[in-house]
């Protein structure tokens, strides 16, 4: 019996190990399967959180999204879709105010030249502008003086600003010139009558007009203007940034009370402007840099514009020395662009950039002819 019972199990012949081995691998066999199935099964709610040795799946689905709307609720309300559309649409379209240098989407842009100096010094930064604002670089012939309506020879006194008018002396029936004038304080009626006295069809731009409703270029005054010319009165104002829109959908949509010069143009149907005059009340800086980088310059052919010294301008920053490196930059890319230099005539005060300077005034008025017209 001893030897049956060593040798023998449940009678089946068969060795008591090998019994004991057909037991033992089957369960193996399935812990082995656990320890490698398990950990790719999701646990269940609540076990293993937070524990640094589980791994943690998340499931994707890249099927279309479906409706959350449960089955059987009411349909979202009318007009509540086209809504939120335009909704996404006006966040796309406004753009952030202190990302200025990311809204210039002209095809160049504007060339920082180096310093006057080995180092950042005022005074070197100042007289290299000083002496390309008042130094002219074309001369022309005939000019037309503030107030002027004929073609004539420079005036004995200095004048504020000069056009260059040998282009202008005997106009064509058929031709016809286009004047922009962007001015708040009425410095511009001089130079109004003169565009005037030309028959050109001329545009006054006025943000703080009263008499005008406001943006929309459709919605201006036509006044006649000294008996000479038509003189259409607009409530806008230039910006120097892609302007901001967002879709009305009431009726008289005005618009941005700002637009580019660019826009202005395409808006009123103008692929040249003739004469224009600018007065910007320090935000001519950044307006120049907007011109320069797309190239709006091209479509410009004669410009009067003051220049503001007394300090930095609107969105311009930096040390003293770094906005008058600034300001020679756009200087130069003016240049660069096909304008030269016909008069200058300096303004009132004397500081630059809240500093008392020595026979150096807070303003100029330049007066520019584009040669590559």
């Amino acid at each position: 019996m001893r030897a049956c019972a060593r040798w023998c199990w449940g009678c089946g012949g068969l060795p008591l190990r090998s019994g004991i081995l057909l037991i033992l691998i089957p369960s193996f066999i399935l812990a082995l399967q656990l320890m490698v199935v398990g950990p790719l099964l999701p646990a269940a709610p609540g076990e293993g959180v937070g524990d640094p040795q589980e791994f943690a799946f998340s499931v994707i689905s890249i099927e279309p999204e479906r409706n959350p709307r449960p089955r059987g609720s009411p349909s979202m309300r009318p007009g509540l879709q086209e809504e939120d559309a335009e909704r996404k649409e006006g966040e796309q379209a406004y753009e952030d105010e202190n990302e200025m240098h990311s809204r210039q989407t002209g095809p160049r842009k504007l060339d920082l030249q180096a310093w006057a100096s080995d180092e950042p010094s005022f005074t070197a930064e100042l007289n290299r502008i000083i002496t390309f604002i008042t130094r002219p670089q074309l001369s022309c012939p005939i000019v037309l003086s503030p107030g002027e309506t004929k073609a004539s020879q420079p005036p004995a006194d200095p004048p504020r600003w000069l056009l260059c008018a040998e282009d202008w002396l005997l106009p064509a029936a058929d031709t016809l010139c286009v004047a922009y004038s962007f001015s708040m304080d009425g410095g511009d009626a001089d130079f109004l009558k003169t565009v005037s006295g030309l028959r050109c069809e001329v545009h006054s731009f006025d943000p703080s007009n009263s008499k005008v409703s406001g943006g929309h270029l459709g919605n201006s005054l036509v006044s006649n203007h000294d008996d000479r010319g038509v003189v259409h009165q607009h409530k806008m104002w230039l910006e120097w940034r892609a302007p901001k829109r967002r879709k009305q959908k009431t009726r008289g949509n005005r618009g941005s009370v700002s637009q580019t010069l660019a826009d202005i143009m395409a808006a009123l149907g103008h692929h040249t402007v003739h004469f224009l005059y600018a007065d910007l009340l320090s935000a001519e800086w950044r307006v120049f840099q907007n011109w320069i980088e797309s190239e709006t310059l091209q479509s410009v052919h004669h410009i009067v514009a003051t220049v503001h010294l007394q300090w930095a301008g609107f969105e311009v920053g930096g040390t003293n020395e770094e906005v008058l490196r600034y300001w020679f930059s756009v200087l130069q890319g003016l240049q660069a662009s096909g304008l030269q230099l016909v008069h200058s005539s300096a303004g009132e005060g004397g500081s630059v950039l809240k500093q008392t300077v020595e026979h150096v005034h807070s303003s100029y008025t330049l007066s520019w002819a584009n040669t590559r017209r």
